[in-house]
């Protein structure tokens, strides 16, 4: 059996699956960063966990050794786990975890036997993607939805996108050909900073996913991290020309077919010297997040 669920029994309400997957999907780390925050913020407890052994290819996301605090080592091997959180409104099963290497299908009717299993009358999943807009810009965000009413509440709009897909797409078309409702959120991450986290683009998905699923998430304590995020790339695009000048020309209205020099493809990295973690991966956003949430009043308590 792929999908294994903790002995606790629970009693979920009108329960909402949400679902990101870490890789093709996850620009920026964006998605992965929103569904990490509503564990935190709402305390989510772990419910079920996907085994990873018939999904990935280890020797091409090979598992971490891990040193525990008494010195035995450990294996940490991919992991897609699911978590309860109650909200005012309603209960979120939330999953988070990398997406799949092999046997796709056989992931997503995973995916669905955890829904199912908790009684989820509809799904979300949060993907983000690499396009031209610019860091000085709102975080756009585009959708697919197996009935159109459903993004009424967001104002999204629609994408009539053909071509690759990932996880994410095949788990919406699955839901789809079940008959149930089911929505994709996807925020656009400007392709030059695709190397940055960004909680602008995550913060954008939580914004449109409390929309969509009708709960409400508090997300003032995106606010430091969004300022700093602001602050580090003004500092590198002023530290790059061919940066600094496609965002000026863009700015007035003109869009070159490439930069100079720099393929669409290149990210920008962080200066030489400068530490690489000066803005950490999604996790560790997410943590610092968790860590200001506990310094205001009502924040929730350390584990």
């Amino acid at each position: 059996m792929s999908v294994s669920f903790s002995g606790e029994a629970v009693d979920a309400k009108d329960a909402l699956l949400v679902v990101a997957f870490a890789g093709w999907n996850d620009a920026a780390e964006s998605a992965t960063m929103a569904a990490r925050y509503l564990v935190r913020r709402f305390r989510g407890r772990r419910v079920a966990r996907i085994q990873p052994d018939d999904f990935f290819q280890f020797s091409d996301h090979r598992p971490l050794v891990r040193i525990g605090e008494s010195g035995e080592r450990r294996i940490a091997w991919p992991s897609n786990e699911f978590f309860h959180c109650r909200t005012p409104a309603r209960d979120l099963i939330v999953g988070v975890g990398v997406e799949p290497h092999l046997k796709w299908k056989r992931f997503g009717r995973g995916v669905l036997e955890v829904g199912n299993r908790f009684g989820a009358r509809m799904m979300v999943t949060l993907g983000a993607l690499l396009a031209g807009g610019l860091h000085t810009q709102p975080s756009h965000l585009v959708a697919v939805a197996t009935d159109p009413a459903l993004l009424a509440p967001s104002g999204v709009e629609t994408t009539r996108y053909e071509g690759p897909t990932g996880i994410v797409g095949v788990i919406h078309a699955l839901m789809q050909d079940e008959g149930l409702p089911a929505v994709s959120l996807w925020a656009n991450v400007p392709h030059y900073i695709a190397s940055l986290s960004n909680p602008k683009a995550a913060r954008a998905l939580l914004e449109s996913l409390g929309a969509v699923g009708g709960f409400e998430v508090s997300l003032g304590d995106f606010d430091d991290a969004i300022r700093a995020f602001d602050e580090k790339v003004e500092k590198m695009v002023a530290g790059d020309p061919r940066i600094a000048k496609y965002v000026d020309d863009v700015q007035k209205g003109q869009i070159p077919d490439e930069i100079p020099g720099l393929d669409f493809d290149d990210s920008l990295e962080p200066e030489p010297d400068e530490p690489e973690d000066s803005l950490p991966p999604g996790d560790q956003v997410a943590d610092e997040i968790e860590r200001l949430m506990r310094r205001r009043p009502g924040g929730p308590e350390p584990d």
